[in-house]
């Protein structure tokens, strides 16, 4: 998404070649009028591209990717970057990212588990969004600074909806929301304020965002600034010598080619804390 906006001006030119999204139908006569040398996918399984493949007698390079720092996501620049000639800058991606999943584990790594805070990351959005009961197992931003997610406990990976009352059980020390899910959190606050003002994290003033990166695929380098934001609250001394706005400037100029801090928090998706109910 952050990709599409800061080239909106040159993608609005563009032909259409699909309907988007996850479950994406190409407009094979559209790509054959184009007459593209290569078709790049993502979400095509092997099937679907050699099916493509047929119908346009072009050839199809099929991408998938899981996850932030996996080798996955790793394999997936390097295969863009052979087929595209553009293996020089796809390593320097590659180098910047291995660097900054490195600088997000030396940090933590020596902290034992006793001395962390528990956590939460709540009203994610996947599939659309959701209240404080949308949660992630196996957060990949928490994995990176090998936070103390108390969802981990129920043996689960990736996004899932709990009872509210586990919240409660869990009672984590500090609780991440989206901000672009506040309103359904909001609401139900206006219906159960006391489930709220019970929890620890919000009657210590702990309560603080995460920027949705999931939306049409991960948007990676949402989710590594969602690491170091994390980061920057869960463990202060560890991350003290980090300029936080500075540290996104550099991931966002190395994913995006520009700048994006401005764009988030122009859209009500800024990092910093919330408090419930306004």
């Amino acid at each position: 998404m952050p990709y599409t906006v800061v080239n909106k001006e040159h993608f609005s030119k563009l032909t259409p070649v699909g309907a988007g999204g996850a479950k994406d139908t190409q407009y094979t006569e559209a790509i054959v009028t184009l007459a593209p040398d290569l078709i790049l996918s993502n979400y095509l399984d092997k099937a679907g591209a050699d099916e493509l493949q047929a119908k346009t007698n072009i050839p199809v390079v099929a991408l998938t990717y899981d996850g932030v720092f996996s080798d996955g996501v790793y394999a997936a620049l390097a295969l863009v970057g052979d087929v595209m000639g553009v293996k020089e800058h796809t390593d320097e991606v590659t180098k910047a990212m291995k660097g900054w999943q490195k600088d997000l584990s030396d940090r933590t790594k020596s902290i034992a588990d006793t001395e962390k805070p528990t956590v939460y990351a709540g009203a994610v959005s996947f599939k659309g969004g959701h209240g404080i009961e949308g949660t992630y197992a196996k957060y990949p931003p928490f994995d990176a600074i090998g936070a103390k997610n108390v969802v981990d406990e129920t043996g689960q990976d990736g996004a899932l909806l709990i009872e509210k009352e586990k919240l409660v059980a869990w009672d984590p020390d500090i609780i991440f929301l989206t901000p672009a899910n506040m309103n359904l959190v909001n609401e139900d606050y206006a219906k159960t304020p006391d489930f709220y003002k019970n929890l620890k994290a919000v009657k210590n003033g702990r309560i603080y965002s995460q920027v949705s990166y999931n939306y049409n695929s991960t948007n990676i380098e949402i989710a590594i600034a969602d690491a170091y934001y994390a980061g920057s609250v869960i463990y202060p001394d560890a991350f003290k010598d980090v300029d936080f706005e500075k540290k996104v400037d550099e991931i966002f100029k190395t994913m995006l080619g520009t700048t994006y801090l401005q764009q988030l928090k122009d859209s009500g998706n800024s990092f910093g804390p919330i408090t419930i109910g306004q």
